[in-house]
């Protein structure tokens, strides 16, 4: 049989025109810390949808798709084992982080390679790019894995569906509570229930949270969260602002919550964090990733509650690494098998995009 040189990807234009699907010459040469991988099941991200609706801009045409599992094919040379210290092979079933970073620009060395000056990411970078391959995002049936990025096998217990939406949202989640910094018997909160609020609330719970209060407008988010370790849920469309504070006073004895942790990228809430939060509480924001999201804050409520507030974005290599551990440890006890409901072909990666939306589904999968 002759080797495969060509492979499919389904490449993003523009705006309200179908995705397509393009064939792609595979690289001739790997080169050095590089690898050629085999894609095996990839999952729609709410930031590939705010691409594909025009919330973001990003650089086109592009192959979509980070959240992402596949098979080596081949290496390049001086790679010799991953983040966790296994040695890797063609044939590993292999997870990566969501960029490439230089490890040596001026951000790398103050350890935020997510801001790296020569940074790539994957399922965001243009197919024109200056690299060795077109092959960056997860809607292909290859991705190339380029130097500098970190990889990790993954455990063998977890399945493709269970540890592709690690190296985003998870991991993201990770960065988050590592971030603001939780403590056993702390009461949090957590705004937003879609899956990076879901894993908040399961790492909370292991974390040793006493309470974890999550709230979101459509009960049946809330209700999974339930499933995911939160033990009070509230619908901020149903509850107003008085109701929810009598809530969140009655759960900390009055004294309020010691941290915040908000996953549901709509500026609006912010307020009601900072008014429930305690003297010296902490206020982490994830998900306000969307340009013009403007908080309001008032300095006085600030200073006088001496709170602190901390803004991430994406996370580094090695949260990956504590993302797949968790799963590893936790992915019975908590329902993140059912995470992907439904699941599509390359082929119909329109029909995917369009079941992403409807926000029915926690998260869509594309098989191959």
């Amino acid at each position: 049989m002759s080797e495969v040189n060509v492979c499919k990807a389904a490449v993003f234009e523009e705006v309200g025109k179908d995705i397509i699907i393009t064939d792609y010459k595979l690289p001739d040469k790997i080169e050095d810390n590089a690898i050629l991988c085999k894609t095996t099941f990839s999952t729609i991200c709410g930031s590939d949808l705010h691409t594909i609706t025009g919330k973001r801009k990003e650089p086109v045409p592009l192959i979509l798709g980070h959240e992402i599992t596949g098979k080596i094919v081949k290496m390049g040379k001086n790679i010799v084992k991953d983040g966790f210290g296994n040695n890797l092979k063609p044939g590993d079933r292999i997870s990566w982080a969501i960029m490439a970073s230089c490890n040596e620009c001026y951000y790398c060395k103050k350890n935020i390679p997510q801001k790296c000056v020569k940074l790539v990411k994957y399922g965001h970078t243009c197919v024109n790019n200056d690299t060795n391959s077109p092959l960056l995002g997860g809607y292909g049936e290859y991705v190339y894995i380029l130097p500098g990025t970190a990889v990790f096998k993954v455990p063998d217990c977890l399945t493709d569906d269970i540890a592709a939406p690690a190296n985003c949202a998870l991991s993201t989640v990770i960065c988050a509570v590592e971030t603001i910094g939780i403590e056993k018997g702390d009461c949090v909160m957590v705004q937003g229930a879609g899956l990076l609020g879901l894993n908040a609330c399961a790492i909370l719970k292991e974390a040793g949270a006493k309470e974890i209060i999550i709230t979101d407008v459509i009960d049946s988010r809330l209700e999974k969260a339930k499933e995911f370790g939160a033990t009070c849920a509230i619908n901020t469309k149903e509850i107003n602002e008085e109701d929810v504070k009598k809530i969140i006073s009655k759960l900390t004895d009055g004294h309020g919550l010691d941290a915040v942790i908000e996953v549901s990228g709509f500026a609006g809430v912010v307020k009601c964090a900072t008014d429930n939060l305690r003297i010296g509480g902490r206020y982490l924001i994830a998900g306000l990733v969307t340009p013009g999201s403007d908080m309001k804050l008032d300095g006085n409520t600030m200073t006088r509650k001496c709170l602190t507030i901390k803004g991430i974005h994406n996370y580094r290599p090695d949260h990956l690494g504590k993302a797949l551990k968790f799963l590893e440890e936790n992915y019975e006890k908590y329902p993140f098998s059912e995470i992907v409901k439904i699941k599509f072909p390359l082929t119909e990666i329109n029909k995917a995009v369009e079941a992403s939306k409807t926000g029915e589904y926690i998260r869509v999968g594309v098989y191959f």
